[in-house]
């Protein structure tokens, strides 16, 4: 899930964030008349056991470093466990889809896909780690993110199994929220923010990610097809794709994410308007009834 982090600094820094078991989260001013309290959002990864270390750091520009270590309760969730039977007729439609993409690819179509479904799964994070590293330093969206309607498909951190002709092949964790309505679904921005990426990502298939500032990011997958470009500046609601059956998807959804510095967590949080109040608006801004 998601956290945050509010800090003051007295003195000129060079460098400063939040840093949970080796993974940095950079601070940004909480608000632009505020220049000494900062905000520092962070993910805690869907399979962490422990917090083994939680610190806040500041280094001013001679270099000098000053630490600040808290303590945090962790919530340890039951993770869904599925299982996924690949049929021939997958295996047909999806692998020439990925051949034109990845002409390495070899072996039988059993093989290809588990190519497909594990390394390239990697490579393709590694390309969301990177459109996720550079955050707006403002924060764009407000107010609770948008929800495309339409029926749940598969949940967050959804631990697959893999098996062709009642035999293991694979195992993944599912990093999002499918959402399945009609073929060709408007998929709309679900809060204001940047296009930080937009085009074909493997497993993914046609993807559009969105920087909403300060850390936070959401993704938008298996698109028929892109209607923004990288650099706009789209409001909440406004529609960015289209959905479709792109990447390793057997028909039309759209796959949800939200990712805060690189980091997937479930977007149910993000989702709800009385979540982000009471752990977000009313600790950076305070109660409405005061």
């Amino acid at each position: 899930g998601s956290g945050m982090v509010v800090y003051k600094i007295d003195d000129p820094v060079e460098k400063h964030g939040l840093t949970v078991n080796g993974h940095f989260n950079p601070g940004f001013p909480v608000s632009a008349e505020d220049d000494s309290r900062y905000v520092a959002y962070f993910g805690l990864n869907y399979d962490t056991e422990k917090i083994d270390k939680a610190i806040i750091s500041a280094t001013d520009i001679a270099g000098n470093k000053g630490n600040a270590a808290f303590g945090m309760i962790l919530k340890k969730q039951t993770l869904k466990k599925d299982q996924i039977n690949i049929s021939e007729n997958l295996l047909n439609l999806k692998i020439p889809e990925f051949s034109q993409e990845y002409p390495q690819l070899s072996g039988s179509l059993v093989e290809q896909f588990v190519y497909v479904n594990s390394k390239v799964r990697k490579e393709n994070y590694d390309a969301i780690v990177q459109a996720c590293s550079n955050p707006s330093p403002s924060r764009l969206w407000h107010g609770k993110f948008g929800r495309m309607a339409g029926s749940r498909m598969a949940g967050f951190a959804e631990h697959r199994t893999y098996y062709y002709n009642n035999t293991e092949i694979d195992q993944q964790v599912h990093l999002g929220v499918d959402l399945a309505s009609i073929k060709r679904a408007e998929i709309k921005a679900a809060n204001r923010g940047n296009v930080a990426f937009a085009e074909y990502l493997g497993i993914y298939g046609n993807t559009v990610i969105l920087d909403h500032g300060q850390g936070i990011f959401s993704l938008y997958s298996h698109l028929s097809q892109i209607g923004v470009a990288v650099g706009e500046l789209v409001d909440k609601g406004a529609i960015i794709a289209l959905s479709g059956a792109s990447g390793m998807a057997g028909g039309d959804h759209l796959h949800f994410s939200v990712l805060i510095n690189g980091i997937f967590v479930t977007p149910l949080e993000w989702w709800d308007p009385q979540w982000l109040q009471l752990n977000i608006e009313d600790i950076l801004y305070g109660r409405k009834d005061r």
